[in-house]
């Protein structure tokens, strides 16, 4: 009796979880990822708001600011070439279906300038605030003339239009300090991608 009262006490049944989450392991660096890509989301989305719902009634000269893509910009640069052309691509493609993409060859323009801008910074620049700085307002003057010249080619636009082309990335220029140290802050959590 006492021998199965032993084996009794050795044998234990599995617990049982309830809900999905409680049968996931989740590491800390993974919910780290998680907390840094879902601050990333709600900026974009702050872009977003603020672009379409506020900035949208200041125009200068008929020029208004271009925030979602100097952040997508801004963000692939500072993420670096892996991680920052998946997100490029992703979130071009969100804002795209968002509805406040000038067109589809928008999605196309931000993923492809962006990468280039990111491989640049990380093949011939050090990473600090000056290299994001150049590198995204290269490529964020280099879209404003291809979104120009987009326009040009399939009738939107008209010739004398490409002042307020050159306005809006001025304008959007000013942006870029603003949302620098919120992105390095964000993209701190969790570690560095690479160490350089």
């Amino acid at each position: 009796m006492g021998d199965l009262m032993a084996k009794k006490q050795d044998f234990q049944a599995d617990k049982t979880h309830s809900g999905l989450l409680g049968k996931l392991y989740i590491t800390k660096k993974q919910w780290f990822a998680i907390l840094k890509w879902a601050l990333i989301g709600a900026v974009l989305l702050l872009m977003s708001v603020l672009q379409d719902v506020v900035l949208c009634r200041f125009r200068l000269l008929g020029a208004t600011t271009d925030l979602i893509p100097c952040a997508i910009i801004l963000i692939c640069i500072m993420e670096g070439t892996e991680n920052g052309s998946v997100f490029a691509l992703v979130a071009s493609l969100i804002y795209q279906f968002s509805g406040s993409a000038p067109g589809m060859y928008a999605m196309v323009f931000i993923t492809l300038l962006a990468v280039i801008a990111a491989i640049f910074r990380q093949s011939y620049l050090q990473k600090g605030f000056g290299a994001a700085f150049f590198c995204t307002a290269c490529a964020l003057l280099l879209y404003e003339g291809l979104l120009y010249l987009a326009g040009l080619f399939f009738g939107f636009t008209y010739p004398q239009r490409i002042i307020g082309f050159l306005i809006t990335g001025g304008l959007t220029l000013i942006s870029i300090p603003l949302l620098y140290p919120l992105v390095l802050f964000i993209g701190s959590i969790g570690g560095s991608i690479w160490n350089e």
